[in-house]
């Protein structure tokens, strides 16, 4: 047996006043909608208000369709309407899919893509610009370098020598992209991700302690993460190439439940809460089957916790 990675952070021994998990009263399923599979979920906290984006498959004009949707919650039992669902049918798409959300320089950016592998349109990345969650303006997304071929699963980051980081997934392949100006380019590929990724879907880049993490969706449905090889940890900046070059990805220990039975912790997001209560929380799905809804099955979204990233635990009332 391969021992388990074990992650060293900081004592944090001041907790911040605010939103904090009602972890004691929480079952899993944490959100479902009868007659959606819910997926591809991301999170973020506003003004102390968690505000959820995930993908929704569901049946529209004749067919399985999926949304981009946006809801919010104060905690995790009772939620908002969808504040938007984006189809993207009026520009033709057949869908939109896969949103991931991330702060940068002062806003919210969510990023998604088209749905649905439309004859001679591959699907291709999009990108939505917020400052209250309220309002959004939407964009395209690195199209001068994937209008030719299928791109999918964005996550987009800004580094420390402020470069704007684009991961995507074309085929299987994790392909890292950058640019300096993010709404016009140019952007510039860089080579697949090492690290030994045969699967790849997802993806979300987390710093964590001053350091990037890399987590996806493996093969099998769960949830692996990998940390970034610094060359040089002294520096302010990591070169370029240290964007391709991941390490020691491994399984996150997720529990089974009977909500996940099928798929157990698929589309993973992470956040960092340990300035409230001392935790790291995933964000997930799980099914129990994989027919329904054009093959994605019963998705629901599920919480899990842990103070290290190593030990999980899901809500008692699960």
């Amino acid at each position: 047996m391969v021992d388990p990675v074990v992650y060293s952070f900081p004592f944090i021994n001041m907790l911040m006043v605010g939103f904090t998990v009602p972890w004691s009263s929480l079952s899993n399923p944490v959100y479902a909608v009868e007659g959606w599979s819910v997926k591809d979920a991301c999170m973020i906290l506003h003004e102390e208000i968690v505000h959820l984006f995930f993908s929704a498959f569901f049946h529209e004009d004749g067919m399985e369709r999926s949304h981009v949707v946006h809801v919010k919650t104060s905690d995790f039992k009772e939620y908002t309407e969808p504040l938007f669902c984006w189809r993207g049918k009026e520009k033709g798409w057949i869908g939109m899919c896969s949103p991931n959300i991330s702060v940068i320089d002062g806003a919210y950016y969510l990023t998604y893509n088209s749905w649905g592998d439309k004859k001679d349109q591959p699907n291709q990345l999009f990108m939505a610009r917020s400052t209250d969650m309220v309002s959004w303006k939407k964009y395209p997304l690195a199209h001068e370098i994937t209008k030719n071929e299928r791109a999918i699963d964005a996550a987009l980051v800004k580094d420390s020598a402020g470069r704007y980081i684009l991961f995507y997934k074309r085929n299987q392949e994790p392909v890292v992209a950058w640019t300096r100006n993010l709404h016009s380019g140019p952007w510039t590929s860089l080579s697949k991700v090492s690290g030994g990724l045969i699967w790849f879907e997802n993806s979300q880049l987390i710093e964590i302690d001053g350091k990037w993490h890399l987590l996806c969706k493996t093969r099998m449905n769960g949830a692996s993460m990998g940390s970034m090889i610094i060359e040089d940890p002294s520096s302010e900046s990591c070169r370029l190439e240290e964007w391709t070059r991941f390490i020691d990805f491994r399984m996150l220990d997720i529990p089974l439940e009977s909500f996940n039975t099928k798929s157990h912790a698929n589309a993973p997001f992470l956040v960092d809460w340990r300035n409230r209560d001392g935790y790291f929380y995933l964000l997930y799905a799980g099914s129990t089957e994989g027919n329904t809804h054009a093959g994605r099955g019963d998705n629901k979204l599920g919480l899990a916790r842990s103070p290290n990233l190593v030990s999980w635990e899901v809500p008692p009332g699960s």
